[in-house]
């Protein structure tokens, strides 16, 4: 029984002193790690997207816009007196009466529309999509350097390329 006994001393003895010796703490925290269950982390959130410019667009079409001219009755009164003059040279009695008379109404009719024509003034109506999903229409005197498919900046009704 003696034995025993000493060798249960023995035995507590080492016990005792393995616990105090240093211990290998990383290959002990990847063995516990190995034994704990992986929990999977929750995917990062996606980045939000990029702010949206307001004042940005790609230009759909331009159209040009005739506008038509004041008339001051002056390309008529001339219109009727060389429409006049033109008929009086036709035929003869009451023939030339009658191209008279169509000469001056006609070139009344044609004076009044020329002196329209060289009033009227030309504007340019440009649509454009914004990149926030309006739409946007802007009228121009002159659309020189841009066309449809330009990406533009719109601001205060002025149009410039981005």
């Amino acid at each position: 029984m003696r034995l025993i006994a000493r060798y249960m001393i023995g035995l507590i003895a080492v016990t005792t002193l393995g616990a105090c010796a240093p211990q290998d703490t990383a290959s002990a925290e990847n063995e516990s790690a190995a034994s704990m269950p992986a929990f999977s982390q929750a995917a990062p959130a996606p980045a939000p997207p990029p702010p949206v410019c307001q004042t940005c667009g790609v230009i759909r079409s331009i159209t040009e816009i005739r506008q038509q001219g004041d008339s001051t009755g002056a390309g008529a009164v001339i219109g009727a007196i060389v429409g006049g003059v033109a008929g009086n040279q036709v035929g003869g009695g009451s023939g030339q009466q009658i191209a008279t008379a169509a000469g001056v109404i006609g070139g009344a009719l044609l004076g009044n529309n020329i002196e329209q024509n060289r009033n009227s003034t030309a504007y340019y109506e440009v649509v454009i999509d914004m990149d926030n999903g309006s739409r946007e229409v802007v009228n121009l005197q002159n659309p020189s350097g841009i066309s449809s498919g330009s990406s533009v900046y719109v601001q205060g009704g002025n149009i410039s390329l981005r």
